[in-house]
Parts: C-alpha cells; structure tokens; sequence
C-alpha cells in the first residue's frame, strides 16, 4: 500500500526575517500617522490644496522704530515690503502668518517663526529664523510678512530663498537676492540691484541705475535709467524708457526694447530675437545675436550711421533703402548727418528695419 506523507509542519523565519517584516511594519505605521497629521493640520499633500485645512492665522509684532542708516532683512519663504517714508526713523512691523486643520493647529505653526531684530551700530538687522523640518514633509509652511518704511538714503539689502519682495516709493539704494521669489518695485528712485534664479521681475517708474542679474527669471522695466545692466540665461527681457547706458547680455532670453531716448545700448544674445522701437540712441546702439531675429522699427527722421550685416541670414529694408544696399547680406550707408552709430550683426538670424514717424 502506498504511503501518504503526512504535510509537514511550516517552518518558522529566520530571526533576521522578522526582524526585518517587524522594521517595515513600523515604517509603513509611522508613515500612515505622519500623513494623517499633515492631513488634519495642514490640510494640502504634496502642494495640492484638499481644501481641509480652513484655518488660518495671522499674529502680529509689535512696531518698532529705530534710527539706522543701512537694514539688512534674511528669510526663507517670507514676504518683505519696503516702503518709502519722509520720517527719519526705520519703522517695522509685520505679521507670523501658520495654517492648520484648526485655529489652535494654525497658531501652533505660527510658533515655529521667530523674528529676531537687532540693531548693531547704524545697521539693523532683520532674520526670520524658521524650526527645521524633517525632510518630506507636506502643506504650506509658515511665514513671516515684514514691512519696513525706509527714509531717504537708507540703504538696505534684503536675502531670502523663496519669499517675495514688494518696493514701494524707496527712494535709496539697495539690493535684493532672491531665488525663486518674484520682485516688484514701483515708484523707486536710486541705485537698485536685483539678482534671482527664476523669479521674476518688475520694476515701474525707476529713476535711477538699475543692474538685474537672473537665470531663467523674466524681467520687465519701465522708467529712466541712468545705467542700465541686465544679464539672463533664458529669461526674457522687455524695456521702456529713457537709457543713459543700457547693456543687455542674453543666451536664449528674448529682447523687446521701447526707447524714448538713450545715449548708449548694446545688446548680446545667443540664440535670444531683439527687437527695438523707437529712437536709436544718440552716440552708438550695438545690437549683435549669433542665430537670434533682430526686428528694427526706428522713428524719422533717421540721423544716423548704419552697419548691418549677417552671414546666412535674410535682410529686409524699406524700398528707400534699396540704393544703398552694397549686398544681400550687408547695408552700409549715412542719413542725414550720422550723429549716431547703428551697428547690427546676426551669423544666422534675420535683420528686418522699418521706418515709422513720430
């Protein structure tokens, strides 16, 4: 008679096994609970907004004055406005703004800013210091709102990673780093130096030097500019306004300049189009690209010495223009007394020029 063995019994795991299944059991438990805390207080995963966490809290610093003649300001992700003021003292205010599934959740988050303010000698100095996070950690952080009225000639120079920073009616000089913060300023007079990664920029009615140095951010500026120096990756630039000196260095950052009047520009891309209206300036305008567009509308009467050339490109003039063209790839020629130079060069990029009257 055959004999059927009887099933063996199962063996047990290896100890280095279990302890192995018993270190995922508590990772996976763990996980599971810090998601359900950042549900209910935050109220947003990984950036998307749940709509849970209704809360929202706002406690403000007591004002503080202080007779300085330079502000420095460091945060992380906060907001910072400056203001112009006629009075003589630096005055500060501002707001610790935290979010939660509840009141007392978004005050708690609150807590984790501290505004630390010291005045050392004629400076005063600003930081927003936030508690470390752990590394993956999820929902909208807390953040300081800090706002500073500035009196003429105080100099300031403000640091942050992701915050934005607002410039209204300063008139004094200063510098602003930011890395994916945008920047505005409207209604500034002074010497102003911004510099971001990929924030954006906006400046309206600047009087006086302006120099915006940024990677992938985009720059739009509007005012009368003593000396004017931007310089871009990819970021586009568009421009209006007056111009004693304005250089422009780009890679594959588009160009758009409209000129009221200017003494000096020059203008550097890569692969990045140009285009100007307006009138050239009234000593030299040199606008070089190596496979970018230049697009040229000019204001009549012209007054000026042109040199355009390319190397593969197309040229397109007005018909007046005709005679003067030596060839298809160059036009050389004088209107009126030439008090100005008008230099144009591309390698593959198109040149087209229109004439248009004021």
């Amino acid at each position: 008679m055959k004999q059927t063995d009887l099933p063996s019994q199962p063996e047990s795991l290896p100890g280095h096994l279990l302890r192995r299944r018993l270190l995922g059991i508590i990772l996976i438990l763990g996980g599971l609970g810090w998601f359900l805390f950042e549900l209910v207080s935050r109220g947003t995963i990984a950036g998307i907004n749940l709509n849970l966490a209704s809360a929202g809290t706002a406690e403000s610093i007591s004002t503080q004055r202080f007779a300085v003649s330079r502000v420095e300001v460091t945060g992380i992700n906060d907001q910072v406005i400056l203001s112009g003021t006629t009075g003589e003292e630096v005055i500060l205010s501002g707001e610790r703004h935290g979010f939660g599934w509840a009141t007392q959740a978004a005050a708690a988050a609150a807590t984790q800013v501290t505004i630390e303010v010291e005045q050392r000698g004629d400076t005063l100095y600003v930081h927003v210091r936030h508690q470390p996070q752990i590394m993956w950690h999820f929902g909208r952080d807390p953040y300081a709102r800090l706002e500073l009225a500035l009196p003429p000639d105080v100099t300031f120079n403000v640091g942050l990673v992701s915050g934005d920073v607002m410039l209204r009616q300063v008139v004094s000089n200063g510098d602003i780093t930011t890395i994916s913060g945008d920047v505005v300023a409207s209604d500034t007079n002074g010497q102003l130096t911004i510099e971001t990664t990929s924030g954006d920029i906006e400046v309206r009615n600047h009087d006086g030097s302006l120099r915006v140095v940024t990677v992938s951010g985009d720059l739009e500026a509007v005012g009368q500019f003593t000396d004017l120096q931007v310089e871009t990756t990819e970021g586009d630039v568009a421009l209006r306004g007056r111009y004693t000196t304005a250089r422009i260095i780009t890679i594959s950052g588009d160009v758009t300049i409209e000129a009221e009047g200017a003494n000096q520009i020059s203008v550097e891309t890569t692969s990045g189009n140009i285009r100007f209206t307006g009138q050239l300036a009234s000593e030299q305008q040199e606008m070089v690209t190596i496979s970018g567009d230049v697009e040229l509308t000019l204001s009549k009467p012209l007054d000026a010495r042109i040199n355009i050339t390319t190397v593969s490109g197309r040229i397109s003039l007005p018909v007046q223009f005709a005679d003067q063209q030596a060839s298809a790839r160059s036009l050389t020629a004088t209107f009126g007394q030439g008090q100005t130079m008008l230099k144009v060069e591309t390698t593959s990029g198109d040149i087209s020029l229109r004439l248009r009257e004021e």
